[in-house]
């Protein structure tokens, strides 16, 4: 693939305010992280991770019985294998199950992750950096991880179970793909496909080994969260939570500040946690009249003493959501940073305080960089207008008013006439008031009127203007649908699969910078 540009994202108007400061180092964000994203941070962002008890054998062993599936690889044993050493540390990032991977930023983020191991390789050669891919396999949202897109249409897996996501039976998959419905038109990806629906059953499995496949040369790691002895580890935050309501507690103050200057992007319950049984994952709720815990949805009903019970002896039937996910994370792996997007950072600048409470290091929060794809016709098509590939990530009025104006030699807007007019009717205004108190205002009517007949006239020959450039403007827009698809980004929308071929993943990790956020634009060969 060919790199055309590479866009800082605070240039592109592309992200929330928060992150925005965030990433700007503002002084109104500080409170809300303890490092800022900079490679020197790592040093002593290493040196706290250090005081950390991990289990790291633990770990190790539960990585190794997920890997049992999976193709061998040197370099993921390697890392895996590493984990047990107190100088190995993680970079990571997260996601839910996704069909097929879900859209392009999956692949942006997991790119984003080992380029950043390797980048902190480099600067501290004495620790050995594991990227690594957490997969959230708990999350039961079947509405956003049953579809996605190839080249604009909407691929749908109907019917695919229900409760959590990562239990889902691959068998209806494998059915459709046996049918044909489902051709990708890649085969590399195809025999990909093919062998992790022969060898896993669950979308949990399945969602590792695609994810193994593409990346194991690489070292990356894939963990599912869903696992008894990791949840044993946070047992006692399960307890305190759901018993003390604690998460609610310790965020309000940050939630409150963030209301009032930002937007909290993650609110958090009176109980934070689901209960996973085989067929569901519903909500835990306190029933005050009766003093008891029930679950959403279900029939089932704990005394207190009976959901203790369960939580020491079961912890893998409760599932945090996304306030507690992030702890859970962080209690387990030897992690150094969190590579995510803006919604990403977004909640999780909410939650250093809950840290600072069950003494865990907060980690170091990393927005992944972007990228947009460009099809040999786009790239083509971008080229013979003229304008610059930046201006592609603007809304398509403005493109298309930018581009008329600077390839007409008119004033299509008429903004001299609209001053010139403002002024005389201004002094028109003024000697009307002099004369009569009670004309200042059917003046200033007439003058609203007359800058009305203007506009309206600047329309009209704006219209007049793009029946001239008809076929550029048609380039322009065919462009710009290819960088918003369905009116939102390209990589927030369309699969991988497409575009897939065996430049894609070391032309996105070659061309990244784990610490400039970028939007980078390829033409795809």
């Amino acid at each position: 693939m060919q790199l055309l540009a590479s866009i800082p994202l605070t240039e592109l108007s592309l992200l929330p305010a928060l992150v925005n400061d965030y990433i700007q180092n503002h002084n109104t964000v500080k409170t809300l992280y303890q490092h800022y994203p900079s490679i020197e941070s790592f040093k002593d962002v290493i040196a706290a991770k250090k005081n950390q008890p991990i289990n790291r054998a633990q770990l190790a062993s539960v990585l190794t019985e997920q890997y049992t599936l999976l193709p061998k690889n040197d370099l993921v044993a390697a890392n895996i294998s590493a984990l047990s050493s107190e100088n190995t540390f993680t970079v990571t990032a997260a996601h839910q199950p996704c069909l097929f991977l879900g859209p392009l930023y999956n692949i942006y983020k997991i790119c984003h992750v080992i380029k950043l191991a390797q980048q902190l390789s480099q600067q501290y050669p004495k620790y050995t950096f594991v990227p690594v891919f957490w997969l959230g396999t708990e999350d039961h949202d079947i509405e956003e991880l049953s579809h996605t897109y190839f080249n604009g249409e909407k691929l749908v897996w109907e019917n695919p179970g229900t409760g959590a996501s990562g239990k889902w039976s691959t068998s209806s998959l494998a059915q459709l793909q046996k049918e044909g419905n489902w051709n990708t038109g890649n085969v590399a990806i195809d025999e990909i496909l093919q062998r992790a629906l022969s060898s896993c059953s669950t979308f949990d499995g399945f969602t590792q080994y695609v994810i193994h496949e593409l990346f194991k040369d690489y070292g990356l790691v894939v963990l599912d969260q869903n696992h008894q002895q990791l949840k044993k580890q946070f047992a006692a935050v399960m307890a305190d939570e759901i018993f003390n309501q604690r998460a609610q507690q310790i965020l309000q103050p940050t939630v409150n500040f963030l209301e009032q200057h930002y937007k909290a992007q993650a609110k958090p319950r009176d109980i934070n946690f689901f209960y996973l049984s085989h067929n569901s994952r519903e909500r835990i709720l306190f029933d005050s009249s009766t003093h008891s815990y029930t679950v959403n949805n279900t029939p089932f009903r704990f005394a207190k003493e009976e959901l203790a019970n369960q939580i020491a002896n079961h912890p893998e039937c409760f599932s945090p959501n996304v306030i507690l996910r992030p702890l859970y994370q962080e209690m387990v792996l030897p992690n150094l940073a969190f590579v995510g997007g803006a919604g990403e950072l977004s909640y999780w600048l909410e939650l250093k305080p809950l840290f600072d409470y069950y003494d865990v290091p907060y980690p170091v929060q990393v927005l992944r960089n972007s990228a947009t794809i460009l099809t040999t016709t786009s790239k083509r098509k971008a080229d013979k207008t003229g304008l610059p590939i930046t201006q592609f990530f603007s809304p398509l009025d403005t493109l298309i008013k930018t581009y008329i104006q600077q390839n007409t030699s008119t004033d299509l807007l008429l903004e001299e006439e609209k001053v010139r007019l403002a002024i005389l009717f201004d002094t028109v205004i003024a000697k009307a008031e002099a004369a009569d108190v009670t004309l200042k205002n059917s003046a200033a009517a007439e003058k609203q009127k007359a800058l009305s007949a203007i506009e309206n006239i600047a329309s009209k020959m704006l219209k007049a203007e793009k029946r001239k450039q008809e076929t550029a403007l048609q380039q322009i827009q065919s462009v710009h649908e290819t960088v918003w698809p369905g009116g939102v980004l390209q990589e927030r929308r369309e699969n991988f699969i497409p575009f897939y071929n065996e430049e894609l993943i070391p032309s996105l990790i070659d061309s990244f910078d784990a610490f400039c956020p970028a939007m980078h634009v390829f033409a795809h060969q």
